[in-house]
This record gives structure tokens, sequence and C-alpha cells, in this order.
């Protein structure tokens, strides 16, 4: 599968319009921009389009989307807007095949619940998509059960206190992970990789995707050897072609 060189980080958003929300989205789909964006579950078990696992930074409540129902947090609205956080069964219907979606599938329900979800809505949509994940045993369910679907693995050097995101920090980490998973890309925090990193990526025989491009060191480091760019915050004018 091929996104092209430039990919919206939870859509086009900025300037009073929030991450991962459907104004986001729909301008992306009007720079015919392919679109990253983050799903979790509710307590009632729907698929939503949220970065964060609690709500707090986004909507100001001090809880976490899996402790509430689709019902509480429909209520809730994004960042100082009028926008809510979506299902994400109605992005599908928003983009509908228009630009390739980017899916990063969080942590935090039980293993196997979302992505068993995910693909049910998945199995039925006409358009291009990818999937990944931090954690190998989700891209590995898509690899079982899935086999068709482009999957990558994210990684960062960051010390976070996620198990799969410090195993990614360690020595050999990566590849440990890679063979539990096999994914046909790799997907990197520009600001942690390094030389040896992108050697080790291509010797596994891996895309190299790089997150999060918001600016012109960024940029140029991507643009040395990233296949795909994942950015936001791009300066009016760009030119996504380049």
């Amino acid at each position: 599968m091929n996104f092209g060189k430039y990919i919206a980080h939870r859509g086009l958003h900025g300037n009073g319009i929030p991450e991962n929300s459907i104004p986001a989205f729909k301008k992306a789909i009007e720079m015919g921009l392919p679109i990253e964006l983050d799903v979790r579950l509710t307590k009632d078990a729907k698929v939503i389009v949220l970065h964060d696992k609690d709500l707090k930074r986004m909507c100001g409540v001090d809880r976490d989307a899996l402790d509430m129902t689709y019902e509480e947090i429909s209520k809730l609205t994004l960042a100082d807007s009028d926008e809510h956080i979506p299902l994400f069964k109605d992005v599908l219907k928003l983009v509908r095949g228009q630009v390739p979606l980017l899916i990063e599938i969080k942590r935090g329900a039980p293993v196997w619940t979302l992505e068993k979800r995910v693909h049910n809505f998945l199995k039925n949509y006409n358009g291009d998509y990818a999937i990944q994940s931090f954690d190998p045993r989700q891209v590995l369910w898509f690899k079982i059960h899935s086999p068709e679907t482009y999957r990558g693995l994210l990684v960062t050097r960051d010390h976070y206190e996620d198990t799969f995101e410090n195993i990614s920090c360690k020595f050999g980490g990566m590849r440990f992970m890679w063979r539990i998973s096999s994914p046909q890309f790799v997907s990197c925090n520009i600001r942690t990789l390094t030389d040896r990193d992108v050697k080790h990526i291509k010797k596994l025989g891996c895309e190299l995707f790089c997150w999060t491009i918001d600016s012109e060191e960024t940029l140029d480091k991507a643009k040395k050897v990233a296949k795909t760019i994942i950015g936001e915050h791009y300066p009016e004018g760009f030119d996504f072609s380049e």
C-alpha cells in the first residue's frame, strides 16, 4: 500500500479545529491528504476516535474513556470547541475511501477486543487503510486474522511507562517486537530516531514512517530517511506533492 509522502496526524487540526475531530478530517479530505487517527473503546464497547486514554487534555474531564459510556462521552466537547469525540463508524462514513486511513490501535481494552471490533467495521469499508500499534500483540492479531491488512509497528526511544514503548527503547527491542508481529512498516518517533535504527529497519525489510513532524527541523530530518511523513501544523500553502 502506498500512502504517498505525507499523512495528516490526527487530521488537519489547529486554528480552532481540534485533533481527531470531524472538521479536522474534512479538511484533510479537502486537501486530498491521508489521515492518521487513534481508536479506543468506551465502557459500553463503542469504538471512538481519541488519542489519550483519559479525557483531561481534550475535554477537561479527569476520567478514562474506558470508564465511561459513549452516551456520557458524547455530551463532552473537544478543546473549547463545539465538536464532540466521534465514533469510528461515523468517521468511516465521512471518509468513504476518499483518502487512505492510518489507524492507530490504542491500548487499554482487554487484549484483542478492540482489534476485533475495528476489523468488523473495516470488513465492509471500501477504501485504503492500514493499522499500527505500539503493542506487537495488536499487530499480531491482524497478521493472523486479516493478513491482507497493511500493518505497522510504532516505536520510540522515549522512556514511557507503557511496557511495549519501553521495550522499543532497549537494545534489541525492535527486533523482538518485529518477530512477534511481522509488520510491513515501522513508524518511528523522529525525535529519537537514530541512524542505527534506520539501518536496522531497512535490514528487517520494513518501510519507514516517521512521526510527528511539526517543524522545519523535523521535516528536513524525515525527508532524508522516511518513505512517509506523519505531520501536523503544516504551513499554509505547503506543497504536499514535493
